[in-house]
C-alpha cells in the first residue's frame, strides 16, 4: 500500500528501470504506460463532475413539474372560489329585482294608479298615489302610460325630469306588457339618463290592455354593495356589453367587438343612450384567459337566467401564477444550499492543504448568515400565511351568514306576497266604505304579521331544533292555513288548487308553525312545477293510517327522475331553473320533519307528476 508523501506527491516506486536510470543520472520514457493513466484520470474527472451536476439538474426536472402542477392547483382554487362568489353576487341580483318584481302587477290593479287610464281628472291623485308608494317601496319611479306609450301618471310628476307626458312606446318592455307578458328590460332612462331595470304590466289583465305600469329600480345600492368587496365583477346583457359591475372605465363596452347589426338593434331600442359600445378586448368574449387594459385576467363567467344576462368574475393572472414563482424561488434556494454544501466540503478539503483558503470560509460563513436571514424571512413568510388563512376562514364564515339570509328569503317571501295582497284589498274596500271586509283584511294582516315573526324565531329554532312550541292541533287546519298563504301564487299562475280533507279529526301533538312551514314550501314547489301543463293541477289530501297523519301533495307536472329522488333533499340540490330557486326549501323541510319526529318522501304521482307525503303521528287518547 502507498501513502502520500508531505507534500501531496506520490511515492516514488522502486523498478528496475528506474534503478537503472539512478545509476546511469538519465530517466527512461514510456509513453505506452502514461497515457492509459493519463486517460483514467481524465474519465473518473468527468464522472465526478458529473455526478456533482446530477442534483441541481434533478431539482431543475422537479421544478419544471412542480411549477405546472402548483400553478394547476392555483387555477382550480382560483375557479372553484369564483364559482362561489358568483353564485352569490347571482343572487344578490336575483333578490334585488325579486322585491320589485311584482309591484307593477299589483298597482296595475289598484283603481288609484290607473283609474286615470279613464278619467283624466284623476292625474293629481294618481301622481300622488304613485309618490306616495314609490318612497314607501324605495323603487326610482312608478308611472302609467295608456295604450300609446303616453305616461299619463308618474311618481316623479313634481321634478324636472318628469315622465309625465312623455312617449315611451318603443321601448320592448311597453311592448311585452301590451302583449300580455311581464315586460322586463335594463336601460339607460331616456329622459333622466340615469339606468335602472324595468318591471312592466298591463292593466287590466285578461282583457285588452288599457295601459301599462311600470317601476323603475335603481341598482346603484347594488354596485356599491360590490365595491365595498374589492373584486372585480361585471354583469353584461345577451350582446355581451357591460351594464352593471365594480369598474365605471368598463361601462357599456362590450367584452367582445359588435357587429353592426347587434349594434344597431340596441341603438333602436336606446337601450344605452349614445354610448359608443366599444370592445374591451380582440378576443372572444368566452375565453377563461384574456386581456383587458394591458391587464391579464382569468375569466369565470355564470348565466344569471334573466334576460339572458351573464355575471363575469375577474381575477388577475399574476395572482393564479404566483405559486410557480414560489416554487421556482424554492428551488433556486435548493440549488444555493446545495452549492453552499459543495463549497463547504471543498473549503474544508482544501483548508487541510493551505492556510489561504481558511480565508475563503470566512466568506462561505457571511453566506451561510445571509441563508439564515432568508430563513427568518421564510418564517415570516409563513406567519403572514396563516394570517391569511384566518382571514379565509372569516370569509368561510360570511358566506355561511349569506346561505342563512338566503335562507330567511325564501322563507317569508310567500307571507310577504300575501300581505301585499291584504293590504291592496283593504284599501280597495276602504274606498268602498266596507267596513266590516277592512277589519277581516286587518285581522288576516296581524295573523301574518304574527306569523312572520314566528317564523323568524322557526329559522332560529332550525339552525338550533328543540326549541319550538308543542301543542295539540288538527291538522286539517295547518292545511288550510298553508292554502290560504299560496293563494297569491295560486291566483298569479292560474293552477288549480284543490284540498281533499277527511271529515275525521287528525289531532297531533306537534310545532303547527313548523308544520304549516312545511306544507307551504310542498304546495309552492307543486305550483311551480306544473306551470307548464296545459290544465295544471295541484291535490293535497289528508287522512289517517296506521296511528299517523298523513298529507299528500302531488301535482301533475313532469315529475322527478328516480335517479333524483335520493338527493332531491340536499341542500342547494334543485330541478328548477338556476333563477327560479335556491335549493333550500325542501332540504329545510326535511330537518323540520325530522325534529318533529315525522317522515318525508318523494314517489310518483297518480297523474305522473311528483308526490310528496308527509307523515306525523297522531296525539295519543
Amino acid at each position: 500500500m502507498t501513502t502520500a508523501n508531505s507534500y501531496g506527491q506520490a511515492p516514488a516506486v522502486s523498478t528496475p528501470e528506474a534503478a537503472a536510470a539512478d545509476a546511469t543520472g538519465a530517466s527512461v520514457a514510456r509513453p505506452d504506460a502514461s497515457w492509459p493513466v493519463l486517460g483514467l484520470r481524465l474519465s473518473r474527472r468527468v464522472l465526478r463532475r458529473l455526478v456533482l451536476v446530477l442534483p441541481p439538474l434533478a431539482v431543475l426536472a422537479a421544478a419544471v413539474l412542480a411549477a405546472d402542477w402548483a400553478e394547476e392547483r392555483s387555477r382550480e382554487r382560483s375557479d372553484a372560489g369564483a364559482r362561489e362568489r358568483l353564485t352569490l353576487y347571482r343572487e344578490t341580483i336575483l333578490r334585488e329585482l325579486e322585491k320589485y318584481r311584482y309591484l307593477p302587477y299589483i298597482v296595475a290593479r289598484d283603481p288609484r294608479a290607473v283609474g286615470v287610464l279613464s278619467d283624466p281628472d284623476e292625474t293629481d291623485a294618481a301622481n300622488r298615489f304613485l309618490k306616495d308608494l314609490a318612497a314607501t317601496t324605495g323603487a326610482d319611479a312608478l308611472y302609467v302610460m295608456d295604450r300609446n306609450g303616453l305616461t299619463v301618471a308618474a311618481s316623479n310628476f313634481d321634478t324636472a325630469n318628469s315622465f309625465m307626458g312623455r312617449n315611451y312606446a318603443f321601448r320592448p318592455y311597453f311592448q311585452a306588457a301590451l302583449e300580455g307578458e311581464e315586460g322586463r328590460f335594463f336601460a339607460v332612462g331616456a329622459t333622466t339618463g340615469e339606468p335602472g331595470f324595468f318591471f312592466a304590466r298591463s292593466t287590466p289583465s285578461g282583457v285588452r290592455p288599457r295601459g301599462v305600469v311600470v317601476v323603475k329600480v335603481d341598482m346603484d345600492r347594488l354596485e356599491r354593495n360590490w365595491l365595498e368587496g374589492g373584486e372585480t365583477v361585471i354583469v353584461t346583457d345577451v350582446h355581451g356589453v357591460v351594464f352593471l359591475g365594480t369598474r365605471d372605465d368598463w361601462r357599456y363596452a362590450s367584452i367582445a367587438p359588435l357587429d353592426d347589426m347587434v349594434v344597431a338593434a340596441i341603438r333602436s331600442d336606446r337601450q344605452y343612450g349614445g354610448e359608443r359600445l366599444q370592445s374591451l378586448q380582440e378576443g372572444p368574449a368566452h375565453a377563461t384567459d384574456l386581456e383587458i387594459g394591458g391587464t391579464a385576467y382569468r375569466q369565470a363567467r355564470l348565466r344569471v337566467g334573466l334576460l339572458d344576462w351573464s355575471i363575469h368574475y375577474f381575477t388577475p393572472l399574476a395572482e393564479v401564477r404566483a405559486p410557480r414563482g414560489t416554487v421556482w424561488a424554492a428551488a433556486f434556494a435548493l440549488i444555493l444550499v446545495y452549492a453552499v454544501a459543495l463549497l463547504f466540503l471543498r473549503s474544508r478539503r482544501l483548508g487541510r492543504v493551505t492556510a489561504g483558503l481558511r480565508q475563503d470560509a470566512a466568506g462561505l460563513r457571511d453566506l451561510n448568515r445571509r441563508l439564515v436571514d432568508e430563513v427568518d424571512e421564510r418564517r415570516r413568510v409563513e406567519r403572514e400565511l396563516r394570517e391569511t388563512q384566518a382571514d379565509l376562514a372569516r370569509a368561510s364564515r360570511l358566506a355561511a351568514v349569506g346561505q342563512m339570509s338566503a335562507a330567511v328569503a325564501h322563507e317569508l317571501n310567500q307571507p310577504l306576497a300575501a300581505l301585499g295582497m291584504f293590504v291592496s284589498g283593504a284599501r280597495l274596500y276602504h274606498q268602498r266604505g266596507e267596513a266590516a271586509e277592512v277589519l277581516e283584511n286587518l285581522d288576516e294582516i296581524d295573523a301574518l304579521r304574527l306569523r312572520m315573526a314566528s317564523l323568524t324565531q322557526e329559522l332560529k329554532r332550525f339552525a338550533r331544533p328543540g326549541e319550538s312550541r308543542i301543542e295539540t292541533v288538527d291538522l286539517r287546519d295547518c292545511l288550510k292555513t298553508s292554502a290560504k298563504l299560496v293563494r297569491p301564487r295560486v291566483e298569479e299562475t292560474g293552477v288549480a288548487l284543490h284540498l281533499h280533507l277527511t271529515s275525521a279529526d287528525l289531532l297531533a301533538t306537534t310545532a303547527p308553525l313548523r308544520v304549516e312551514q312545511v306544507l307551504v314550501n310542498l304546495i309552492r314547489n307543486a305550483i311551480d312545477a306544473c306551470q307548464g301543463e296545459a290544465e295544471p293541477r295541484v291535490e293535497a289530501r289528508a287522512w289517517s293510517e296506521g296511528g299517523c297523519a298523513m298529507i299528500e301533495v302531488a301535482d301533475n307536472g313532469a315529475g322527478i327522475p328516480e335517479e333524483l329522488r335520493e338527493r332531491i333533499f340536499e341542500p342547494f340540490f334543485t330541478t328548477k331553473p338556476a333563477a327560479a330557486g335556491l335549493g333550500l326549501g325542501l332540504a329545510i323541510s326535511a330537518r323540520i320533519v325530522e325534529d318533529l319526529g315525522g317522515g318525508l318522501s318523494v314517489r310518483e304521482g297518480r297523474s305522473g307528476g311528483a308526490c310528496f307525503v308527509l307523515s306525523l303521528p297522531l296525539a295519543r287518547q
